[in-house]
């Protein structure tokens, strides 16, 4: 995003930082179509719902039918931190400043930065009053949450899953066992918090394109990678996530995530603008 500023500058923002973190050689194999299954290819119940692969709000399509607890239930659990991290967007934020008793709360925020590091405070919405006052006292502090992982991780596991089921159909064995059963006890959780570790999903290969296009047009793309003496065979997931068909996991090791953000932010006097351009 770009603003016209009202003294004359041009503010530009993006949600990566300037620097990317590494590069890889990706090969597009093939789009991958829509196909309808009778039975859920997640849990083999009656395929009654029509599934998003990926979800609508990172661009997915209408690619095949599950069940409606695959469907709903898995998804209302797992994939609402799959959007936060595509979309990079920090969840449940709050607000404190000096002057001003108690905690203020938003709509979820974009994490956004200009090339020069500096990080881009966005709001939009209904905005409690008492921010603007934080805000002109120059001097506040914002909290929220990141993306859990985990599931994070696991919504990506039921694309790629799906995606290699719509390619080759339901695959048989312990392979697949093994998909269908951390997918199964993530929708079966009694809530979001309780959605269990899953180590298989964590294993998995994700590779973000964070270029202004995206690689490919479709939803649903075979792909391979090239990131060492071995190819990686995958998924990408609108033409921008990259997700792999294998996972390197390891049951016995769980890696520790602090969720918890917090950062003290300076403000300075307010200045008007106009938007520029918005880069999809």
């Amino acid at each position: 995003m770009s603003l016209d500023l009202s003294d004359g500058r041009v503010l530009h923002m993006a949600s990566t930082p300037q620097e990317p973190s590494g590069a890889a050689r990706i090969t597009l194999l093939e789009e991958i179509p829509r196909r309808v299954f009778d039975s859920c290819p997640i849990c083999g119940d009656p395929a009654t719902d029509e599934e998003h692969v990926p979800p609508a709000a990172m661009g997915g399509g209408k690619m095949t039918l599950t069940c409606a607890g695959c469907n709903h239930r898995l998804g209302s659990h797992v994939e609402a931190d799959l959007i936060d991290w595509y979309d990079n967007h920090i969840t449940l934020p709050r607000f404190t400043a000096p002057d001003v008793q108690g905690a203020r709360r938003t709509a979820r925020i974009p994490l956004k930065w200009t090339p020069e590091g500096e990080f881009v405070l966005l709001l939009s919405g209904s905005i409690d009053p008492a921010i603007d006052e934080m805000l002109q006292g120059g001097e506040i502090t914002l909290a929220g949450l990141l993306p859990d992982e985990n599931r994070c991780r696991l919504a990506l596991l039921k694309h790629a899953y799906l995606a290699a089921c719509l390619r080759a159909g339901a695959p048989a064995g312990a392979d697949g066992d093994l998909v269908r059963h951390d997918l199964i006890a993530a929708r079966d959780a009694t809530g979001r918090s309780e959605v269990p570790y899953s180590p298989l999903a964590m294993g998995l290969t994700v590779i973000r394109h964070v270029g202004a296009t995206p690689l490919a047009s479709a939803p649903l793309v075979r792909a391979v990678v090239h990131l060492s003496e071995e190819p990686i065979e995958g998924v990408l997931l609108v033409g921008r996530i990259f997700v792999s068909w294998s996972s390197t996991f390891n049951p016995g090791h769980r890696p520790d995530q602090d969720r918890h953000l917090q950062v003290s932010l300076q403000v300075g006097e307010p200045i008007s603008g106009t938007v520029q351009s918005v880069d999809p």
